[in-house]
């Protein structure tokens, strides 16, 4: 089973815009999407879309966390999540005409020590070795990064894998914990890091490698449309890129898919080479839906046969 873990979800509301925006002035929108959200959510989304099954934790409040368990329920998502006061938080993407975007990400509501530890009780049913943890998104409000850093400590003692998809100064906390997969895209690497911002395949692998003497075990840096490396325990790097063409809507939760896919090839029980080569084809075929939709396995493997595999 794949636990996903979002404790800072948020209702995601996409609009798309023809124009330049104009500030101080009236805007129009060509299209609107609203879905529930949050890095987590979306992967337990692209499980789903995949055929998988997950269930999703973490923290819900108010009007908005009602609507955001309805709408994983429509969608046939488990969850299991921990009731808080206050609202569970709104996100909002502007996806500029030129594909790229702007996110206006409000901060969530307040999650108290009590809150903290009646979720740690929930955890605790689902330690169960055969059970993946996808730990994904910022620490809430309130929560304390010692707090964060248990929950992953919790879930390693208990022998469980762990994927943790997090900013870059919340995962240099995290690396000597051992997470046994870490996603960084090319903003939360160089934050990592400290080094320059890179799209190129052979620099960010210069950056990547030393990540695994600091704890990382597999290492998936995603470099946007020029694909992604993969570091393996004891394997040598690949470099994995689609020739497919770039986004055609929005790249938006194009990275959460890649993270859902890498948990449902693990859960698969997939080789090293074609989980990488699935999660390259399920963010690229993401990225050309529009909003955080996210593509079918059809879909995914129209790419997946257009990946180019390279050794490093």
């Amino acid at each position: 089973m794949i636990i996903t873990i979002t404790l800072n979800p948020a209702i995601d509301r996409t609009l798309i815009i023809d124009e330049p925006i104009e500030f101080g002035t009236v805007n129009s929108v060509s299209q609107s999407f609203v879905e529930v959200g949050g890095r987590g959510i979306n992967v337990s989304r692209a499980i789903r879309a995949l055929g998988g099954e997950s269930v999703a934790m973490g923290f819900t409040g108010g009007n908005n966390g009602r609507s955001l368990k309805n709408g994983l329920t429509s969608l046939g998502i488990h969850h299991d999540f921990t009731d808080v006061a206050g609202e569970t938080r709104v996100n909002t993407q502007l996806v500029h005409p030129d594909g790229s975007h702007t996110d206006l990400n409000e901060p969530g509501t307040v999650v108290t020590d009590e809150d903290y530890l009646r979720f740690i009780e929930k955890l605790k049913l689902y330690l169960d070795p055969h059970n993946l943890f996808v730990l994904c998104g910022r620490v809430p409000p309130g929560m304390k990064l010692k707090q964060y850093l248990k929950i992953i400590k919790i879930i390693k003692k208990a022998g469980c894998p762990l994927l943790v998809d997090c900013d870059g100064a919340t995962l240099s906390s995290v690396l000597p914990c051992k997470p046994d997969f870490i996603k960084p895209n090319t903003t939360e690497l160089a934050k990592l890091t400290g080094l320059p911002r890179t799209h190129d395949p052979e620099e960010a692998l210069e950056h990547v490698l030393p990540l695994r003497e600091q704890g990382a075990q597999t290492i998936c840096a995603s470099l946007g449309p020029n694909g992604a490396i993969f570091v393996f325990p004891n394997e040598t790097p690949l470099y994995m890129v689609a020739d497919a063409g770039p986004a055609d809507k929005s790249a938006v939760g194009s990275g959460d898919a890649m993270v859902g896919a890498i948990a449902h090839a693990y859960n698969q029980g997939m080789s090293n080479e074609e989980l990488a080569k699935f999660a390259v084809a399920m963010g690229t075929a993401s990225a050309k839906l529009p909003g955080t939709q996210m593509a079918t396995m059809k879909e995914a493997y129209g790419v997946y046969e257009t990946i180019k595999v390279y050794t490093m």
